[in-house]
Formats: C-alpha cells, sequence, structure tokens
C-alpha cells in the first residue's frame, strides 16, 4: 500500500522538544503509533543542527529532501537575490563552481533549467584557479549571483582559501556556499566565523549514520547580508512546501532518532580516521593518500576547525603500482558502497563510479581513475588496520621496487 502524506504513521513522534529522547519501550502502542506531528519533529530536528552549527535561532535552519536539494534551494535563493539586485534580464546571474566538487552539484549547476546564465567552473581550487576567479570577477563585476565550494572536498579532500573566497563575496556581493557534508557542523566553523552566507549538509551522511534515511539542511547565516536575505527569500517560501519544512515527517524524525549520538559517533570516526590516515600514508603498499591533515591546504582547514574536533571520516588513496588494485578491493573485508558516513566503514572506487563517462575530464582536474574512496566507521582502528593488511598481503603482485631498483 502506497503511504501519502495523510496516512503516514510516525514512530518517533514521541520525542521529546529540544532532548531528542525516546520515551521508555514499555509506553503503550497507541503511544508510539500517533500521527506525526510534522512541526514539532521538524522544529526539534531544526533546534539540533542550530546548536552544532551555532546559530541562535532554528529559524535559521532549512530542512530539504536530500543533500542535493539544500544545494538547489541555495542556487534557488541566490538568483532571486541577483534577480532582485540586476533585475530579471541578468536571468539570476551565473554560478561558479569552485574546486573539484561531488559530481552532481556542478551537473545541478550546469543544467539551463536551473541556472539559465551558466556555469563558471574552477575545477582545481588552486592558487591559479584564485587568479582566474578575480579576473572574471574584474571583467563582470555584477554577473555572478552564487560561489559554491565544498570543505572540503569530495573526493580529493582539499581546502579552497574560504578566506580570500568570503573577501571576494563580499567585495563583488555574491552569495558564498559551502557545502560541510564531509567535515561537518562539528568539525568546522562557517557561520559564526562569517565566512559562509549558507551552509548546505547532506544529513544522509554521518549526522544520520544508520544509511536508512535521506534529508538535508541550508544553515543560512544570520550575520551576513547576503544570508539575512536568503533566510527572508526562503522565510517566504515556506507556505509552498519549501525550506523549513520541506521535509518528509518520516525522515525527519528518523535523522532526529538517529543523530542522538552524531557527537559521540563523530569523535570516535575522526580519531580513527587519523589513525588510518597516518598509518596508511607510511604503507608500502600505498602511493597518495588524500586526506585534510595529509593535504598541502591543511593549513586552510585547521583554521576554520572547531577546538578539540578533528577532520573528517573520509579518505582517498591511490595503490603502488605493484599492488593489484581488483584483487585489493575485491579482498578487503568491509562494506563496498557509494555513499560516506555510515556507522560503518564503507569504500568504493569513487572515479569509476561517479565519473566512468567522463574519465578524461576527472583526471584533468587530478582525480585519478584509480582512486579507492574510503569513509571510516565505527569499527576499531586495529581491527581496519588488519583488514588493510590482509587485503595488501593477497595483492601484491610482485614485491615493491626498491629505490635502486626503480
Amino acid at each position: 500500500k502506497t503511504v501519502t502524506e495523510e496516512e503516514h504513521v510516525c514512530h518517533h513522534a514521541h520525542l521529546v522538544p529540544g532532548g531528542g529522547k525516546e520515551e521508555s519501550p514499555q509506553q503503550s502502542k497507541q503511544q508510539q503509533q500517533q500521527p506525526c506531528d510534522d512541526s514539532l519533529v521538524q522544529y526539534q530536528l531544526r533546534e539540533r543542527i542550530a546548536q552544532w552549527a551555532n546559530v541562535e535561532s532554528p529559524t535559521s535552519v532549512f530542512l530539504t529532501p536530500s543533500g542535493m536539494a539544500a544545494i538547489y534551494l541555495a542556487l534557488r535563493s541566490a538568483r532571486s537575490r541577483h534577480m532582485a539586485l540586476h533585475g530579471a534580464r541578468a536571468r539570476g546571474g551565473t554560478s561558479i563552481v569552485f574546486g573539484f566538487p561531488y559530481l552532481d552539484t556542478l551537473k545541478l549547476c550546469s543544467r539551463p533549467e536551473f541556472c539559465p546564465a551558466g556555469v563558471e567552473f574552477f575545477g582545481k581550487g588552486n592558487a591559479q584557479d584564485m587568479v582566474n576567479l578575480e579576473a572574471l570577477l574584474e571583467a563582470k563585476p555584477n554577473a555572478i549571483s552564487v560561489l559554491f565550494t565544498e570543505l572540503p572536498s569530495n573526493p580529493l579532500l582539499h581546502c579552497p582559501d574560504i578566506f580570500k573566497l568570503r573577501e571576494l563575496a563580499t567585495k563583488y556581493n555574491f552569495v558564498l556556499a559551502v557545502d560541510d557534508t564531509i567535515s561537518n557542523f562539528l568539525n568546522v566553523d562557517l557561520i559564526q566565523s562569517g565566512l559562509a552566507d549558507v551552509v548546505c549538509t547532506s544529513l544522509t551522511k554521518l549526522v544520520s549514520g544508520r544509511g536508512d534515511a535521506i534529508a538535508g539542511s541550508c544553515v543560512v547565516n544570520p550575520n551576513t547580508p547576503a544570508g539575512q536575505w536568503i533566510q527572508a527569500d526562503l522565510e517566504s517560501r515556506k507556505s509552498h512546501g519549501v525550506g523549513q519544512s520541506g521535509l518528509f515527517c518520516p525522515d525527519a524524525a528518523a535523522v532526529l532518532n538517529n543523530s542522538v549520538d552524531f557527537a559521540e559517533r563523530n569523535d570516535v570516526i575522526n580519531k580513527t580516521s587519523e589513525i588510518i590516515a597516518d598509518w596508511l600514508s607510511e604503507h608500502p603498499d600505498v602511493e597518495r593518500v588524500y586526506y585534510p591533515k595529509q593535504s598541502d591546504s591543511v593549513s586552510l582547514y585547521n583554521k576554520v576547525q572547531k577546538p578539540k574536533s578533528g577532520y573528517g571520516g573520509l579518505m582517498s588513496i591511490i595503490l603502488h603500482p605493484h599492488v593489484c588494485q581488483r584483487t585489493f578491493y575485491d579482498a578487503l573485508d568491509v562494506a563496498k558502497g557509494p555513499s560516506l558516513g555510515t556507522n560503518f566503514t564503507l569504500v568504493c572506487p569513487y572515479t569509476l563510479l561517479a565519473h566512468y563517462h567522463e574519465l578524461d575530464f576527472a583526471m584533468s582536474y587530478n582525480v585519478p581513475p584509480n582512486l579507492l574512496r574510503i569513509a571510516v566507521g565505527l569499527e576499531p582502528a586495529e581491527d581496519l588496520k588488519a583488514k588493510f593488511d590482509s587485503a595488501f598481503a593477497v595483492s601484491r603482485l610482485y614485491p615493491k621496487p626498491t629505490t635502486n631498483q626503480a
């Protein structure tokens, strides 16, 4: 039977405001089966996100059906702002994607029905791209509506110069939208620092952790003029099912329930990931590790990093040529799949899955086709090391050449 919004029953409606804790398991079945109170459940989730993101009020938090829906919501609002400033003939302005992002961010901004004025892509996100971006802005000072970037990027875990991007966003009056899904609210400060106008997050990932719900959020910055404009704009759209009420109640309830221990899980995964990344970076079978701590942009990450936090749970690796990549992948005794942020470790051949029909395009931005992406879960670090070592042991084609032999 198809469950409609009118018919659905929420099993988490007994969560208490602010606390997010369930009542005793002995509560009656009638209590468990009460109709879902959308406003209550979603308010609780927005309240919790506001605390994580360090915004004063949950009114700055807008829920969406997915992480990409959060990107779309920010894009649409930024385009509306641009038309309010420069007129409808500007078609909502050009969007910019800075750094190599998760593929759908660039695809979405490239769709003419979503962004008629087009997109400019600065896929390496390095110092030269910053120079090129400044040149574009000087040539077309009023043409840009929004710049999207990830901190850090997926899958190369590179951090853009977010401080320079903030300077340019202020100077040329465009919206700076940052996807913090890889780092997350608890590890980096993008709101109180005044860096981002809007932070887009996939709540499907580590916030939920269980992989049984899809959700996203936009946290607008009440401390920047562009953030204030976007908040007012999204507030005006609520009656159309957008923004704060844009997430199906059972999904909101599942994320609310799953995220009760988000802070504890985040702490464990931060520590385990750093151990694994350090270990892999010294491993003789690994050619390169992509991880914020191992990146040449680590100083930029550290500047926005919250006290007593970490680098997140994602990393990517390239194996040395003497290792058979296919055998290693098949032998690695962890879950395989194209997601991240689950409570269990998840590995995938990211470039092949995401860019199979455009490998040349990916390689032109230094994204290798043989890249393996690792999303670390809650398993003990020593258990993961043992599983990796077992996979390495059966996948070596020949002994690694020494420096003299090479």
